[in-house]
């Protein structure tokens, strides 16, 4: 089989824009987002900006280290934490 070169290249651009925009454990794109000074953390500020619900408790309980800030991994970790809340602790 022949392959031109253009799908070639299709192929390449279409793989690595797809590994670009995946989620690691170092990036989160929510997170990203929400960073609004982007310093790679997210303060209590930062978080109510997108969930206003979220509560000080709230804050304390992902901030797994209490030094007012968030990490990415405090982030995920509270989110799944959550996310196993809301449905009964299955998982």
């Amino acid at each position: 089989m022949r392959f031109s070169m253009k799908f070639i290249a299709f192929a390449f651009l279409l793989l690595s824009s797809t590994a670009a925009f995946a989620q690691t454990a170092d990036r989160h794109p929510l997170f990203d987002r929400m960073d609004a000074n982007k310093d790679g953390y997210l303060t209590k500020d930062e978080v109510q900006k997108q969930f206003p619900k979220f509560t000080d408790e709230m804050f304390q309980q992902a901030d797994t280290n209490h030094d007012g800030k968030l990490t990415v991994a405090e982030w995920q970790a509270f989110a799944r934490a959550k996310r196993a809340e809301r449905k009964g602790g299955l998982m």
